[in-house]
């Protein structure tokens, strides 16, 4: 090879060696970028969208409405926060206690699994009462179901989110 060959050749590698580097480069920033985790927002509109579905599954089969009764961050320290969402719905009355308890406690666990959650301990409480919890991985978000019987019976539904970054 003679030494012009050499002189061409050597920027050419140099070249080429500086663009793969700069892929490399782009490729970690753009997986770095890419692998944050879930922030505040985007487990809220989680939060939101199955607490909806799961309270209007159960109310559509009572013939009745869910209503909002709170929804607002919490905030957790170091620029951390959890979203906290509580609804109800007002069960039929007039229905044996036991019987309109385990409709309502099937309606929500059906729900929810729809939804990917997973029940963390089987329902429990006293006679007129009952209430369990249910969680989801990704993005990480536990509902807990209230159930009352009695005079006035109601579905209770608290659902959050971890805490996590408060983009909002």
């Amino acid at each position: 090879m003679s030494t012009a060959s050499q002189s061409t050749s050597a920027p050419r590698c140099l070249c080429a060696l500086a663009c793969g580097a700069g892929l490399v480069v782009s490729a970690v920033t753009c997986v770095t970028s890419c692998a944050r985790g879930p922030v505040l927002s985007e487990s809220a509109v989680r939060l939101r969208t199955d607490t909806a579905l799961v309270l209007n599954h159960s109310a559509r089969q009572f013939g009745v409405r869910p209503r909002a009764l709170a929804d607002h961050s919490v905030p957790c320290g170091d620029g951390l926060a959890r979203r906290a969402l509580r609804a109800e719905v007002r069960l039929p009355s007039g229905a044996p206690p036991r019987a309109l308890l385990d409709q309502a406690t099937a309606l929500s666990l059906d729900a929810s699994a729809q939804r990917g959650y997973r029940l963390t301990g089987p329902p429990s409480g006293p006679r007129r009462d009952r209430s369990f919890t249910l969680t989801r991985a990704v993005p990480q978000v536990t509902l807990t179901v209230r159930l009352r019987g009695g005079r006035h019976p109601t579905l209770t539904l608290d659902g959050t989110t971890a805490c996590l970054p408060d983009d909002t």
